[in-house]
């Protein structure tokens, strides 16, 4: 990236200034910087500047020239699964694209108008038997993954079938979330928890630990990520009010499978891409070592 005018003019003083020839013909006693020696419309200060600009032209020349290469490669380079879920991402809702492009022209648009335009805010791409599959969601009110509406799903259809590579085959999906059943039991430190009216262990400024943790587990995994029992249990453990967990059973089942929740051993991977917390059960148990 380009260094700045005053950048390169600094740079360049400041090692002119460090010359034992230049000190001795100016009287200079090497600790003032080169503004404090020379005024703005000194003869040594237009010819500094005239050579930062000079190197400054250059160095912006150097950028575009890169900038181009690198479209330039992106353009031949085989389209891979991660350029897939790039234009996905890129996909505007309301936009054409450029004539015979697999970009759009947003040069008269704001940053704001562009990012609500890119509807789908979370995309992963697998390949199974040549068929390109594509996981997307956009980002609900709450800043949790959503399935897109109708017609943003229709809208990102036809895109990726104008852009995608001649002869493969692709397949969108956009379903809502898995849902996931977990049942807790927690042996927890009287001292630190309460057990309110309801069954809910409260610490005393009104949070619920154990809930939050398991929320930050599966809202905290990124899209398409790995849910693994063994974070959710470390998770439980890390809480100070927690003496032992047990995670007793955490069952998943996608939207439209026929078949009812399976219970997850070991790890787990959304179909849609993102779980939601349809039930949390958690029987609490006070922690007594005392015979």
């Amino acid at each position: 990236m380009a260094r700045t005018i005053e950048e390169i003019k600094k740079d360049m003083t400041t090692e002119w200034m460090k010359q034992p020839a230049v000190m001795s013909a100016y009287g200079l006693d090497g600790k003032k910087a080169f503004k404090d020696c020379f005024s703005a419309a000194s003869l040594e200060n237009i010819l500094f500047y005239v050579f930062a600009f000079a190197v400054w032209s250059l160095e912006s020349l150097f950028d575009l020239h890169r900038n181009e290469v690198d479209l330039l490669i992106e353009r031949l380079e085989p389209h891979t699964l991660r350029w897939y879920v790039a234009k996905a991402k890129n996909y505007m809702q309301g936009y054409s694209l450029v004539t015979d492009c697999d970009y759009y022209d947003t040069s008269k648009l704001s940053a704001s108008e562009i990012e609500a335009a890119r509807v789908v805010k979370y995309a992963v791409a697998t390949e199974k038997n040549t068929v390109v599959y594509i996981k997307v969601a956009r980002q609900g009110e709450d800043g949790n993954p959503q399935s897109l509406t109708a017609g943003q799903l229709a809208g990102l259809r036809s895109y990726l079938e104008e852009i995608k590579d001649a002869g493969v085959s692709i397949q969108v999906r956009n379903e809502p979330a898995d849902s996931m059943q977990i049942s807790l039991v927690i042996y927890y430190d009287p001292t630190l928890l309460t057990i309110s009216s309801n069954g809910t262990g409260v610490l005393p400024d009104g949070s619920e630990p154990v809930r939050e943790a398991v929320k930050s587990v599966i809202t905290g995994l990124p899209f398409n990520g790995v849910f693994r029992k063994s974070d959710l249990m470390a998770a439980l453990q890390d809480l100070p009010c927690v003496k032992v967990a047990d995670i007793t059973s955490v069952k998943v089942k996608a939207k439209n499978a026929v078949t009812g929740p399976v219970e997850v051993v070991g790890y787990s991977v959304p179909e849609s891409g993102y779980y939601e917390i349809t039930s949390l059960d958690v029987d609490y148990k006070p922690y007594n070592t005392v015979g």
